[in-house]
């Protein structure tokens, strides 16, 4: 108990790490997509933040797996790399006695992982959905840039060429009014004020000291002129406030797989085209997904810990590293398993299970070696061919030649 306790313990640490890491990556690499998106749309800061909450669903559904492998391979590669693993063997302990404590626990964590991906993950989707397609129907808010035309509001130009941005107060204001049919209207001012009100959709502007120029309504080659010592626009904009809107219609990543389920049941009543075949397969794909991802947990737990055991060295660089490796080769046969899968070329069950059934074999084996191994294979004359490399590197000139090195 004692020394579960203790190998538990090595896990915490990396794993809490690993987890912020690929998190926040992942939310990076989500940031600068959404950039053109949201860049110009005055959403309020709320908006924004609840947009990345609802993506961090998804966004930790894959990084629980990798932040696993990560924690595995550095708490075992650190006590290897310190002799304990060596000590442990001495004692009659072997590596799959170290693995069974860290096992049990992943287990519990792909059961957590499972049961999110059923019921919240698919709530999560479909709210961030919704909020992304108000967030594309929004239009973007007036930004006045001194002396640049703007034609952000509807049938209207404005110029000014002095603006505050913070308290909306402008100078020398111009504004090219075509909102009625045939009759363009031209409005200055000295000074002025532009505001939006949100609740109703309309751009307030107040000006002062200046002069309203448009054709009379009875002679249209006719000129007005009205002087005005202040005056009050209210111009309707639609569009420019955030609209929540709502959808009943879900997509297969935004159902549980009972949800999915019901409706490959309705669709094989009915009969069911090549069309409808093409559905079934997508939400099967899904349905499987959602319990495969979660088992990679439990895998990564067998590949982790022998490679830590044979690597020697411990850290979250190494480990990241070999992480890295095998997490792309899953999600490289995971990809396009799902996109034969979805073209039913091969069966869903098989796309989305093959990737853990061929990294637990790798697993296994890897299990096997460390029992007869304290090191991987070939990493000593890999080691020793690139230190050779090095060698030559260090005593090889750049044209070629060799030289001997000297001493001063």
């Amino acid at each position: 108990m004692i020394l579960a306790r203790y190998i538990l313990r090595e896990h915490v640490s990396p794993f809490i790490f690993g987890l912020s890491l690929i998190v926040f990556i992942f939310t990076m690499n989500l940031l600068f997509q959404m950039l053109g998106r949201i860049a110009g749309k005055g959403l309020p800061p709320m908006v924004i933040l609840e947009y990345f909450s609802l993506n961090l669903a998804w966004i930790i559904a894959l990084a629980v797996p990798m932040a696993v492998l990560i924690a595995t391979l550095s708490a075992f590669g650190r006590l290897s790399g310190d002799g304990e693993i060596t000590a442990l063997r001495a004692s009659g302990i072997p590596p799959t006695r170290l693995m069974k404590p860290v096992m049990v626990a992943v287990l519990f964590v792909t059961v957590g992982i499972g049961l999110f991906n059923n019921f919240i993950l698919p709530k999560m989707n479909h709210r961030s959905k919704l909020l992304l397609s108000d967030i594309s129907r929004k239009k973007p808010t007036i930004n006045i840039d001194p002396g640049i035309f703007n034609f952000s509001i509807p049938k209207y130009v404005l110029k000014a060429d002095e603006v505050d941005q913070e308290t909306g107060r402008m100078r020398d204001i111009s504004i090219f009014d075509s909102h009625e049919q045939g009759r363009t209207a031209m409005i200055s001012s000295q000074s002025g004020r532009l505001k939006f009100e949100q609740s109703e959709e309309k751009v307030i502007l107040s000006m002062y000291d200046g002069e309203l120029h448009r054709p009379s309504m009875d002679e249209p080659d006719v000129y007005e002129i009205t002087k005005f010592d202040s005056a009050l626009f209210r111009i309707t904009s639609p569009g420019m406030s955030l609209r929540r809107g709502a959808s009943s219609y879900r997509g297969d990543r935004e159902l549980s797989a009972g949800e999915m389920y019901q409706r490959i049941r309705e669709l094989r009543e009915k009969g069911t085209g090549k069309f409808d075949q093409r559905r079934i397969a997508a939400y099967l794909v899904e349905i499987h997904k959602k319990f495969s991802i979660p088992v990679a947990c439990l895998v990564f737990v067998l590949l982790g810990t022998p490679l830590g055991v044979m690597a020697q060295k411990g850290g979250i660089g190494v480990a990241g590293a070999i992480s890295l490796f095998f997490f792309t080769v899953y999600w490289a046969l995971l990809v396009n398993g799902e996109d034969l899968a979805r073209r039913q070329l091969i069966p869903p069950a098989m796309a989305m299970w093959t990737p853990n059934i061929i990294l637990a074999l790798v697993g296994f084996w890897l299990i096997g070696l460390a029992k007869r191994r304290t090191s991987l294979p070939a990493v000593g004359w890999i080691a020793s061919a690139v230190s050779r490399l090095l060698r030559l590197d260090r005593t090889t000139k750049p044209d070629g030649s060799d030289h001997e090195g000297s001493n001063h």
